[in-house]
């Protein structure tokens, strides 16, 4: 067998060796044999020391090992185990939104001091446990994408199940200029072709579910909806028009699909917004809005003039507070 990972331990205070793969996690010592299955099933603590991780326990069992070992184990294992103890490695810092169901909040880590989201599940909404395992699963299948928000431990608790992901503090604007614009939603299409192409559908595009980080690379976020299905078909184009309408200072009542009214949006704009809401057979897809001429002309120019856009916000989103 091929183990991804394997290194000398302690475990129980006997000396031991690690070897672990995608699906198992085994110990072996002198005279015993342990053997755990990867799974969210499975409940992991990490006991920290001087910011840095001195021991692992496994099902009330003690792992030790040197931290650069448990390190790798700890990034190997990647949110497919749960971890317990949140408490004490995070504190609260900001709550953001609360209902009887979910929690959204900005926690501060006691390990590096650096800030988090933190979406919280609760347990005693009993679809809670699946909501939560369904969205944990879409986000680790959706990781190696810079454009997703990025999960980073799932914690349990005796009242709640948690979710520590990245912090994102810069929300979408409306005052943009017309390429930026273009950008965004050039962009959301090519995360929406990564969903499409690994069966997801997200179910909330809509401009809060878009946010940037630090480097002003865009972010989707908002996931606890998505779903994985075995046909998708671009069932999240139908929202993009929300966001088109948004980047241009639009409400969703100047658009009146009866009746055929839509606000005028310079560069094929206009043309670009009846596309997204066609609801026939006909509906623009993905590839056919990345080539639409709204995404390549400048403003006021109908002409496709551009193969290629380059980032350049006229603002500066590291200053925002």
């Amino acid at each position: 067998m091929n183990y991804n990972l394997k290194f000398e331990c302690t475990f129980n205070t006997k000396p031991a060796y690690l070897i672990c793969d995608k699906l198992n996690l085994e110990v072996k010592t002198k005279n015993e044999n342990f053997k755990f299955i990867i799974s969210l099933k499975l409940h992991f603590q990490w006991i920290y020391f001087e910011s840095q991780i001195h021991e692992a326990r496994i099902q009330n069992c003690s792992l030790k090992g040197s931290t650069q070992n448990l390190e790798k184990l700890k990034n190997f294992l990647d949110c497919r185990v749960m971890y317990l103890g949140a408490a004490e490695l995070y504190e609260q810092y900001l709550v953001i939104k609360e209902d009887e169901s979910k929690k959204a909040m900005i926690v501060k880590s006691m390990v590096n001091g650096q800030k988090y989201f933190c979406k919280v599940y609760k347990k005693e909404v009993k679809e809670n446990e699946k909501q939560f395992q369904n969205e944990v699963k879409i986000l680790r299948m959706l990781k190696e994408n810079k454009y997703i928000v990025r999960i980073l431990e799932v914690y349990e608790s005796q009242h709640n199940y948690y979710m520590i992901m990245e912090y994102l503090e810069h929300k979408l604007e409306q005052d943009y200029t017309h390429e930026e614009n273009q950008i965004i939603i050039k962009e959301i299409l090519n995360i929406l072709e990564d969903l499409n192409n690994k069966c997801i559908v997200h179910g909330q595009i809509r401009p809060k579910n878009i946010m940037f980080d630090k480097g002003n690379v865009i972010k989707l976020i908002g996931f606890s909806k998505a779903r994985i299905l075995d046909q998708v078909d671009g069932l999240d184009m139908f929202d993009l028009h929300k966001i088109v309408l948004y980047l241009n200072g639009l409400s969703p009542k100047t658009v009146d699909f009866v009746n055929g009214i839509y606000p005028d949006i310079p560069s094929h704009g206009t043309n670009f917004l009846k596309s997204l809401l066609n609801n026939t057979q006909y509906r623009m897809n993905i590839k056919q809005a990345l080539s639409h001429p709204f995404l390549k002309c400048i403003e006021t120019d109908h002409q496709i003039v551009r193969a290629e856009m380059n980032l350049k916000f006229k603002h500066s989103f590291n200053n925002f507070q």
